[in-house]
C-alpha cells in the first residue's frame, strides 16, 4: 500500500530518540543551517570490478519468523563455496527501495524491518541485547531450510533510512554485533538532540519554543547520543570498517537535523573540515538531487544534498543500490568475484 507523501514524511522525520513526532510542515519553510563539512583526506582506492551480477528474477519478500521483518534473496548463486551468505539488514521502509536493492545486483540477502512511526519502536524493540542475535538465527535457519544446506553469516551490513537509525544504534551497542558489522549505511538517518537548552527552549515547551530550537548548528549537537556512530565512523576512516552517510538539508523543529548531526560526527572523527557551498566533483545521487557535501576519508563516505521538502527526504531511500555498488561491493569482493 502506498501512503501519501506527507504521511510518509512524518514517519521518516521522527528523528531523535527522545522525540516522538515532528511538525514536518515547518520543514519546508525553514532555511537549512550552515554546515561545516570535511574534505577528502585520502586518495580513492583503485576500482575493483563488481562480482558477477546476482539475479533477483522471480524473487519476492518472504517472512522468516520475525514479526515486522521479511527477507529478499537472489534467485540463485548467492551462497558461497564456504556456505556463507552476505546480509544487508535495513530498518524503516526498506521494501519501498526493493527496485534499488535489486539494481545493486549484489549476491546478498536483504532484510527489511519496520516498527512504525518515529524512533521509539526502533529503539524499544532492541531493549533486550540478545534480540538481534535471535533474529539473525531465524534468518539463517530459514535460508538454510530453503537452500537445503546449512548456511552461516558472511559479510554483514546495517542500513537505515530516517527513523531506522535508532535500531542500528542499539545493535551497535552489542560488542558482538559491532565486531560482526562490516558496514553501516545511513540514508538521511542520523539525528540527535541539542545540548544545554534553556528550559523554555526544550522540546515539548510549545510551538513558539520549538521554532527557537530549530537549526541551532552542529556545535550544539549532543554527540554523546552519536558515540557508537562516531566510533564506527572513526574505524571506517581508518580502513577497519565501511560507512556511508547521506543527508538532506531539512530542518526539524526541535532536534538536530541530519546535516547538523553528520557535521558533528565528522568533526568528532577529526577529519579536516572546510565550508562547501556546492560540490559536483563526485557524482552520486538521483538526477534531481543537488549535492552540497562530499567527504571521503578512508572508507568513510558522506554525501550531503540540498533540499528541504518531503520528496528531498524520500530521495535518500532510493540511494541504497548506488551506495552498495560504489562502496560496499569493492570491499566485499575481489576482482574474481570471490569474497574477501
Amino acid at each position: 500500500m502506498k501512503l501519501a507523501v506527507p504521511a510518509l514524511l512524518l514517519i521518516g522525520c521522527s528523528g531523535a530518540a527522545a522525540v516522538n513526532s515532528a511538525n514536518t510542515d515547518n520543514a519546508t519553510t525553514k532555511v537549512a543551517p550552515h554546515v561545516q563539512v570535511a574534505a577528502a583526506i585520502v586518495e580513492p582506492a583503485v576500482p575493483v570490478p563488481a562480482p558477477a551480477p546476482a539475479s533477483f528474477e522471480g524473487s519476492t519478500w518472504a517472512g522468516f519468523g520475525v514479526a515486522n521483518c521479511s527477507y529478499l534473496a537472489p534467485s540463485s548463486d548467492f551462497i558461497g563455496d564456504d556456505d556463507a551468505i552476505d546480509v544487508v539488514w535495513h530498518f524503516h521502509a526498506g521494501q519501498m527501495a526493493t527496485a534499488d536493492m535489486k539494481a545493486s545486483e549484489m549476491r546478498t540477502v536483504f532484510v527489511s524491518c519496520g516498527y512504525g512511526i518515529g524512533t521509539g519502536g526502533y529503539s524499544s524493540n532492541f531493549d533486550d541485547p540478545n534480540r538481534f542475535s535471535g533474529m539473525m538465527r531465524s534468518l539463517l535457519r530459514t535460508v538454510s531450510f530453503k537452500a537445503k544446506r546449512d548456511v552461516h553469516l558472511g559479510h554483514f551490513a546495517l542500513a537505515s533510512w530516517s527513523a531506522g537509525f535508532a535500531a542500528v544504534n542499539r545493535i551497535l551497542g552489542s560488542s558482538e554485533w559491532y565486531a560482526k558489522t562490516d558496514a553501516v549505511l545511513l540514508f538521511d538517518s542520523l539525528h540527535s538532540q541539542y545540548i544545554d537548552l534553556p528550559e523554555d527552549l526544550k522540546a515539548g515547551a510549545g510551538a513558539a519554543a520549538s521554532k527557537k530550537v530549530a537549526a541551532r548548528g552542529a556545535d550544539h549537537v549532543d554527540t554523546k547520543m552519536l558515540r557508537r556512530f562516531i566510533r564506527f565512523a572513526s574505524d571506517a576512516a581508518a580502513g577497519k570498517k565501511r560507512m556511508v552517510i547521506t543527508h538532506s538539508s531539512i530542518v526539524p523543529p526541535d532536534y538536530a537535523s541530519t546535516s547538523e548531526a553528520t557535521a558533528a560526527l565528522v568533526r568528532e572523527v577529526d577529519v579536516p573540515s572546510q565550508v562547501s557551498a556546492e560540490t559536483t566533483a563526485v557524482p552520486f545521487g538521483l538526477p534531481t538531487m543537488t549535492p552540497s557535501v562530499v567527504v571521503d576519508a578512508g572508507n568513510l563516505h558522506v554525501r550531503g544534498f540540498r533540499g528541504i521538502g518531503p520528496h528531498d527526504h524520500f530521495d535518500h531511500l532510493q540511494l541504497i543500490g548506488e551506495a552498495l555498488r560504489s562502496w560496499i561491493v569493492p570491499g566485499w569482493y575481489s576482482p574474481g568475484s570471490e569474497r574477501h
